[in-house]
């Protein structure tokens, strides 16, 4: 999949936006390429890619994967490749091109070739056309590797000047058929929720979607500690809307989705991202509720999946969780073990237990629930509880993490019946639930997503 980012003006956050998508989909699992054609290289600058692209190395005869870095996140990876270079006027850099677009061109196909990539994201110069040489290349090279269908993104600040700007871009593309069926996805971004209400929101996101054709309108909240983390990828936290924007680019929808911020975004991330969590909760009936909640949403976002529930104490009779039937031969001998040696093999056991029972149905995304801790870890009489229970779960989630694909792990402690610290240090993310008069409240406590 070739997705291509869009804006009529500088400063828009399209940037932001790619770096965000690559990394959700290198956390799922993908191997990312993410194409800085940018003449400002500000991704290239979050990686420390400083001075000559991918156009100046193969003009001088240097190694093109100088204008590279590579890196792994989760099961997935990034690569991220330079095109412009510091200092360079970006008319010599046309120049450069055309004079070597032979070798250029066999660079990057030979970059392609041999990362094998899942997803390509190109990030572009503002208000850019395939008539600019180094779009036009990039795309012509890209079809000779891939002849697929690009997917387009358009990001627009939410003020009228930058709309107006996007759609008059847009017609252009549109004019010269370099765009011939509409903008994939149309992005406000940098809203300030605080102040535009709900409705003007929607009806501005609405409006835009229709000028530029598109069937996919997302919302994203201005966020000024955004900024200021750009620089360190690795602590980045990728917005639940662009989550959900790369959920309808791998699966386009039927009818118009709109994606707004909204109260139970926070769950989103479990269904999206592959992530192991821990729910933390005083109350059974909010632990529950959000368990179904979660089954709920799983469904609607991928049809033909469900909620696995492995409890001790617990069934749960709706149509979108799967009680484990492993449990009762677990718990039988969780009381036998005899030492932390012993747990650790009991975690094994069990991973393979549940790895094998989920990969029977073949569901394309997979949410675990352990509810509740304390019920399921392996009694041992005389060992340190505190390096049993971290034992006993970090083997567990590593197992299933590498065995199981698309998995995301919930394990549900109550912090009145059992220690949570050390599932605290072994998950990605921490929610606090607990019901209150308008239904559920989550808190974070700690997440890297």
């Amino acid at each position: 999949m070739r997705i291509v980012v869009l804006r009529a003006k500088g400063g828009s956050g399209g940037s932001t936006v790619s770096l965000s998508l690559a990394k959700h989909f290198a956390y799922k699992g993908k191997k990312v390429l993410l194409v800085d054609s940018d003449v400002i290289s500000t991704i290239s600058s979050v990686f420390g890619l400083r001075g000559l692209g991918l156009i100046q190395l193969v003009k001088e005869g240097q190694p093109p994967e100088k204008a590279v870095v590579n890196m792994s996140l989760r099961n997935g990876s990034l690569t991220v490749l330079k095109i412009f270079s510091d200092g360079v006027p970006v008319e010599y850099e046309r120049i450069d091109l055309v004079k070597n677009i032979e070798d250029v061109s066999e660079a990057y196909l030979g970059l392609l070739k041999k990362g094998n990539f899942d997803v390509t994201i190109v990030d572009t110069l503002p208000a850019t056309t395939p008539l600019e040489p180094i779009v036009g290349w990039e795309s012509s090279t890209y079809r000779k590797h891939v002849n697929e269908k690009t997917k387009y993104i358009m990001v627009s600040e939410p003020v009228k000047p930058s709309i107006e700007a996007s759609i008059r871009y847009y017609g252009i593309l549109k004019e010269k058929e370099h765009i011939t069926s509409g903008i994939d996805v149309a992005v406000l971004n940098k809203v300030d929720t605080r102040v535009l209400s709900y409705n003007e929101i929607f009806s501005t996101l609405l409006e835009f979607m229709e000028r530029i054709d598109s069937h996919v309108g997302v919302v994203l909240a201005y966020q000024p500690e955004l900024s200021k983390t750009l620089e360190d990828f690795e602590n980045m936290k990728v917005p639940v809307q662009i989550m959900e924007l790369a959920h309808y680019l791998e699966r386009p929808p039927l009818t118009k989705k709109v994606v707004i911020p909204q109260k139970g975004d926070l769950l989103k991330k479990v269904v999206f991202q592959n992530v192991n969590v821990l729910l933390k909760t005083r109350s059974i009936g909010g632990a529950e509720d959000t368990i179904r909640l979660l089954a709920n949403m799983v469904r609607e976002y991928y049809k033909e999946s469900s909620l696995f529930l492995f409890s001790a104490t617990s069934t749960m009779s709706t149509p979108n969780i799967i009680n484990f039937k492993t449990i009762y031969s677990f718990l039988s001998e969780r009381s036998k073990a005899k030492s932390l040696d012993d747990a650790i093999r009991l975690a094994k056991r069990l991973a393979i237990e549940i790895s094998d029972e989920v990969k029977k149905y073949k569901f394309e995304k997979n949410i675990i629930v352990f509810y509740l801790s304390n019920d399921i870890e392996p009694i041992v009489a005389q060992c340190d509880l505190f390096l049993l229970s971290k034992s006993f779960w970090n083997e567990l989630l590593v197992q299933l993490t590498f065995t199981l694909e698309n998995t995301s792990v919930i394990v549900v402690c109550n912090p009145q019946r059992a220690n949570c610290h050390p599932l605290e240090e072994l998950v990605d993310m921490t929610l606090e639930v607990s019901p209150d008069q308008e239904g559920l409240n989550y808190l974070v406590e700690f997440s890297k997503v």
